[in-house]
């Protein structure tokens, strides 16, 4: 059997979206449950919009999720793995390989698979105006105007320095097949396929073509992506043809939708502070629930069980139990997600993530810490993700405002009294003081001291507020 290698291919003009870390997730899978390769790649051709600081950050946080490549550009600092006693096939940056491009590139031209094309942008716009104008319909196609010139004339344009792209001549009469690891056999016809451009003027190859070298040159075996990029999957298996190479195995993965059924966008605005792993992260999920809850994304065990760690999921997963139907984004089942792994923390590991995020609220004193882990405690049952933390315990850091309540102040001072007599400042003894407090008075107190009608325990609220704040507020 081939060795499975398996990669990630993002661009870096931005943070990495959940949609790009669900097919990271199957890609490592599929990897690891093969005891293949998981390959990170940068697909960096994109001059204009590419930024370092989204390798930096898309990186770290696939390492956050614990899917940390076998093979990448860190990999290639000894940052990512220790282990290089396995073949070499790098640069992982396409940027950086341009040179093995314009290779292939030239061999095309040198075949007449591939020729230049001189037309302008303008000069292309105005070809689609008139074929529209005349056929009544949009499926428009390059003319092939430059398939036509003569050597002498393509050689003087190249003297010149005339722009040009370069194109791909594709077979008109052929149909380009293959077995979709998730959708069964797609066919695509030649005829619907156009002259594409597989390198611009200024010598950066386009995507797909790029993909193919680099896939191939890889040794990618299987290439698990959205279904977004099916209609890439033609011009590739055009150009695999053209080189004489075998294609990897493709499989397309559903889309993502929101609640709508639509295709989920940055710009709902019920989930775009979630779609990032990076906003995940910032808000406290824990990296088990994100992949627990990305694994639901367009896959299922084919049995009821609904927890997987990252070991657990390699195990189980298969090409089989892929589905091409939409998975929504369900907010709701990613806290409940949340929730489960949250009460599975141990009490030093949760402490750890309520400190961290109080710390970076209000910027506390160390001698604050197991304070605010206690009452971080509190809510900790219903807690969906870390930074809730700060609206669920706002009154433990500012006094609310005054409120109404159905106490007068005769009654008030006999319960400030009550607990002013308190010598020793224990959960225990606040307790015992409620008790000669009729119950009726408990949510009137509760609203006085805390700006809420509910919460947690009123004792354990009480005796964490401190003697002194109580009694402030009380009087108040």
């Amino acid at each position: 059997m081939t060795d499975i290698r398996t990669r990630f291919a993002p661009s870096p003009t931005g943070e990495l979206h959940i949609g790009g870390a669900r097919t990271a997730l199957f890609n490592y899978l599929l990897a690891k449950k093969n005891k293949g390769k998981f390959v990170l790649r940068i697909e960096d051709t994109d001059i204009v919009r590419n930024k370092e600081e989204f390798i930096n950050k898309q990186h770290q946080d696939l390492c956050w999720l614990g899917l940390r490549p076998d093979e990448s550009i860190f990999w290639e600092s000894g940052i990512d793995t220790d282990e290089k006693n396995h073949e070499y096939y790098g640069p992982y940056r396409q940027s950086q390989r341009l040179d093995i491009y314009q290779k292939y590139i030239q061999q095309l031209l040198t075949e007449k698979k591939a020729y230049y094309c001189f037309c302008s942008p303008v000069e292309l716009a105005q070809e689609k105006i008139e074929y529209i104008k005349k056929n009544k319909r949009g499926n428009y196609q390059y003319s092939q105007k430059c398939l036509q010139l003569n050597e002498e004339k393509v050689i003087s344009f190249l003297q010149e320095k005339k722009k040009h792209l370069i194109r791909y001549r594709v077979p008109q009469k052929k149909n380009y097949q293959f077995i979709d690891l998730v959708r069964g056999q797609i066919t695509f016809p030649g005829s619907d396929i156009e002259d594409f451009v597989i390198c611009r003027n200024n010598g950066i190859p386009l995507l797909n073509f790029a993909v193919v070298i680099d896939d191939h040159l890889m040794k990618i075996s299987h290439v698990l992506r959205g279904e977004e990029h099916l209609s890439n999957t033609a011009k590739q298996l055009v150009l695999y043809e053209a080189l004489d190479w075998n294609p990897p195995q493709f499989g397309h993965l559903s889309l993502i939708l929101n609640q709508e059924k639509k295709k989920l966008s940055k710009r709902d605005k019920e989930t775009s502070q979630w779609q990032l792993v990076s906003q995940l992260r910032e808000k406290g999920y824990l990296p088990t629930a994100v992949i627990n809850y990305l694994l639901f994304l367009g896959w299922h065990p084919g049995t009821t069980q609904e927890f997987f760690s990252l070991s657990t999921a390699i195990a189980s997963f298969g090409l089989t139990s892929l589905h091409a139907r939409g998975a929504v984004f369900d907010l709701g089942k990613l806290n409940w997600y949340n929730n489960y792994y949250i009460q599975q923390l141990s009490l030093v590991e949760f402490g750890k993530h309520a400190w961290k995020i109080f710390w970076k609220e209000y910027q506390l004193s160390q001698a604050k810490k197991e304070w605010t882990i206690q009452i971080a405690l509190l809510f900790r049952p219903q807690l969906n993700y870390f930074q809730e933390l700060i609206t669920l315990s706002w009154y433990f850091f500012q006094e609310p405002r005054e409120e109404k309540i159905n106490l007068d102040f005769s009654e008030l001072r006999k319960i400030s009294q009550l607990f002013s007599k308190i010598e020793q400042w224990t959960e225990e003894n606040v307790k015992k003081s409620l008790t000669s407090i009729e119950k009726k008075f408990f949510s009137s107190i509760r609203k006085k001291i805390t700006g809420e009608n509910r919460g947690p325990e009123l004792a354990k609220v009480i005796y964490l507020l401190g003697k002194e704040e109580l009694i402030k507020r009380l009087e108040n």
